[in-house]
């Protein structure tokens, strides 16, 4: 239905107003982004001249130099002022998604207590300096000479309150939110910005209704609050991570995970706007609970933050400048109640913050750090004194130094925060932690969130997820297990519309042929359904996993597995598992079976594929069998790859992992080459395993190291698996294309063929 008015339909912007908004939006993004890269080239983060930007193009300087060319470019108009508001807004939001993101739960909970105590005295402090300062404030500060004690509430409320946007953009910036002086200062400014919604909540009610209501009101604001975190961290959670699974599987893409996220900020923005709770709440929220979300890996991140720190971040704190009149200070008297509200905010949070930090058992420098990040009022502070006005709380002088307030605390707080940061030494608990989670960004496994494997349940099949299940236990991957069916009825059917469709885009895959994979033969659907789901429940039992970590569907094949097989690999996983059986006997010497050897050869990911050798594979699949891991390893990039994978399985089963290097004795000893050294080349290797050791014991692994000398390295690996009686194998290779088959390298297929354990091989792309 069509909104109509008395004229006919509603009409939509003309074409001043567009002018006007694009021209604005221009000013304000361009200045924003020159001023904010060249505070960064002077050191400082860019918010500084982010912030800056509203005051230059504003009535603060503009305006006052050309005061003609602003009325021009910012015409005092509400509806096109309204306009920018509404970008601005967006730019909130998505800051508050962003500060979500680099919010870690877990450390907040661990460093509850100096949060908590600084954040209550860095309220209260602050409030009680705020309340006597207003109360001596001259009546011509005041809307109404009636309301010196609401006045006086509020500005009380105004210089006790923080701003997690600013805090976080500098923290970011700064490149310290990581650490946990960081973190304790956005959990002490998270319970700053939720107690200064509930006492905003009642001055402005005290101001609308009286007294009378006003409790009322902050009960009413304190148990909607209490029940929205309830619900989005006791059910959200759940229901977010179903989504993103939801849509990374069936709609995949580059964007469809930063729009997922951005629908879930305005969405949840929009109920806690409603509730009386702030929309930026809602945003901040969803950033917690999607950035404890694997499948929102960091592509779709960087994704999200360049939209946000790039484009609609610089527009709102250019915008908040616009509304400021710093002219209207010049007044001697104005000056002087200016300059008392700001050193009252400064001293008030400082003193606070540090006194709670001393409460907490925090040192000195500590506390005064968290004293200038909390001093940084921005965006929370422009909006209540927006609501001030609004109300007839404030006049507009008043409203011009608590917005100055707000830009002055903001663009003071990073360089006090740098200084005093400087000073904070890191404990060694502190220091491991960031750099187990630098190790971690870094690593082959940390960069693996989501995993195919394929299935028609060998016994190679159930090693690998079973393997799999050890390397991802104390990772929050999630595994999708496909069991794969040839579909007969589909494959003959020629005439579907989606075959039409196929032939018509020259699309169609070649006729739909009997094929093996995972070991064993691809049968028609005429076989039960229970196959299957016996299948997938044994494949279940192997990962041992939570059930909400573990998808697992059935693929009904019309065309060669392997196509089915990476049709899927294709939608955007980090790691492709396979169990690949060895070919049937007189396959022109094949290792593997044709599909096995397509998916190797055209995997859009790295590929683990797993061979249950050995007189008893049955035995691999028990609890406890596995005890001993050799890793042969030759300092590539793919052997720390297979490293890292059998690190992580020894440290789920307790098992021991031996680091193996051989030294190639004909190629040191070739005559082209000289009389080289054996040491120099023994040496070599012991550098190479005692790297990968300590790599191995940063992953909690029982690791020994082991060099040898031998004429063909295969087969010492291969000899050194029978005397140790070693129960797997893991070793990296690089997948090379020979006569149409893959290739994994003689050696690689010498270990392989002639193992006496299971073998899994890690081939990267």
């Amino acid at each position: 239905m069509l909104l109509e008015t008395a004229s006919g339909v509603l009409p939509p912007l003309n074409e001043h107003q567009l002018l006007y908004l694009f021209v604005q939006l221009f000013l304000l993004l361009f200045t924003a982004r020159i001023l904010g890269e060249g505070a960064k080239r002077a050191g400082l983060p860019s918010v500084l001249g982010e912030l800056l930007a509203g005051i230059v193009l504003g009535p603060s300087l503009l305006g006052a130099v050309a005061p003609g060319l602003f009325t021009a470019l910012f015409p005092q108009n509400a509806v096109q002022y309204h306009l920018i508001e509404v970008v601005s807004w967006i730019g909130l939001l998505m800051l508050l998604v962003v500060t979500g993101f680099e919010t870690d739960l877990d450390l907040i909970a661990k460093e509850a207590k100096p949060a908590t105590y600084t954040a209550g005295a860095g309220i209260i402090i602050p409030f009680a300096m705020g309340f006597g300062l207003a109360y001596l404030l001259p009546s011509q500060f005041l809307a109404a000479d009636n309301q010196r004690l609401v006045f006086s509430l509020f500005i009380a409320t105004a210089l006790s309150i923080s701003a997690i946007p600013v805090i976080a953009k500098v923290l970011i910036d700064m490149g310290v939110i990581d650490r946990d002086i960081g973190q304790i200062t956005i959990a002490s400014g998270m319970i700053n910005d939720t107690v200064g919604w509930i006492l905003l909540a009642v001055v402005a009610s005290l101001a609308r209704s009286g007294g009378g209501e006003a409790f009322g009101t902050a009960g009413e604001t304190i148990v909607l609050l209490a029940l929205f975190l309830g619900v989005a961290f006791l059910l959200g959670g759940r229901v977010i991570r179903w989504l993103f699974r939801w849509v990374d599987t069936h709609i995949a893409g580059d964007l469809a995970l930063p729009t997922t996220v951005m629908v879930l900020a305005l969405g949840v923005g929009s109920i806690t706007h409603y509730l009386g709770l702030e929309a930026v709440l809602g945003a901040f929220v969803v950033g917690i609970l999607v950035g404890r979300v694997k499948r929102f890996d960091q592509a779709a991140r960087h994704t999200f933050e360049v939209i946000a720190l790039g484009i609609f971040a610089p527009i709102f704190f250019a915008t908040a400048g616009l509304r400021v009149d710093l002219t209207a200070l010049l007044a001697p008297t104005a000056f002087l109640a200016g300059v008392a509200v700001l050193a009252v905010a400064i001293a008030g949070k400082f003193v606070g913050s540090f006194v709670g930090a001393k409460l907490a058992g925090m040192s000195n420098w500590e506390g005064i750090a968290l004293g200038s990040g909390l001093n940084a009022r921005g965006a929370l502070e422009i909006i209540v004194a927006t609501i001030g006005i609004s109300v007839g709380i404030l006049t507009g002088t008043m409203y011009t130094i608590i917005v100055m307030v707000a830009i002055i605390t903001s663009l003071i707080a990073p360089p006090l925060l740098r200084s005093s940061l400087a000073r904070v030494e890191i404990s060694e608990e502190e220091a491991e932690r960031l750099a187990r989670k630098e190790r971690e960004e870094r690593s082959f496994l940390g960069n693996i969130v989501s995993v195919l494997l394929p299935t028609r349940c060998s016994v190679d099949a159930l090693l690998a997820a079973r393997l799999l299940g050890h390397v991802a236990r104390s990772r929050d991957m999630e595994v999708t297990c496909t069991y794969v069916t040839y579909d007969e009825e589909r494959a003959t059917s020629g005439g579907s519309l989606t075959r039409r469709v196929k032939r018509a885009l020259s699309i169609a895959r070649p006729p739909p042929q009997r094929t093996e994979i995972d070991g064993g033969i691809v049968q028609s659907t005429a076989e039960s359904d229970e196959r299957a789901d016996a299948c997938l429940e044994s494949m279940g039992e192997q990962f041992s996993l939570p059930s909400n970590r573990v998808r697992s569907t059935v693929r009904n094949v019309t065309e060669n597995a392997s196509d089915a097989v990476l049709g899927e690999a294709n939608r955007g996983y980090d790691l492709l598992v396979l169990g690949a059986g060895r070919g049937p006997r007189g396959t022109s010497g094949a290792l593997f079976s044709t599909e096995i050897d397509d998916v190797l050869q055209a995997s859009p990911c790295p590929v683990m594929a797993v061979s249950a050798n050995g007189p008893n594979v049955e035995r691999s699949l028990r609890d406890g069998a596995i005890r001993r891991i050799l890793l042969p390893t030759v300092g590539t990039e793919y052997s720390l790859q297979a490293a890292e994978i059998a690190f992580a399985i020894a440290s789920e089963c307790d098992a021991q992992v031996e680091i193996l290097y051989v030294v190639n004795r004909s190629q040191v000893e070739e005559p082209l080459v000289g009389e080289t050294d054996l040491h120099e080349a023994i040496e070599f290797g012991e550098d190479i395993v005692d790297r990968e050791a300590e790599l191995g014991r940063q992953m909690d692994a029982d690791v020994t190291t082991r060099v040898s000398i031998g004429d063909r390295p295969e087969r010492s690996v291969v000899e050194r698996a029978m005397v140790e009686e070693t129960d797997l194998i893991v070793l990296g290779t690089e997948t090379r294309p020979v006569s149409r088959r893959a290739f994994l390298g003689h050696r690689t297929e010498h270990i392989l063929r002639n193992a006496p354990c299971s073998v899994a091989v890690v081939s990267s792309t």
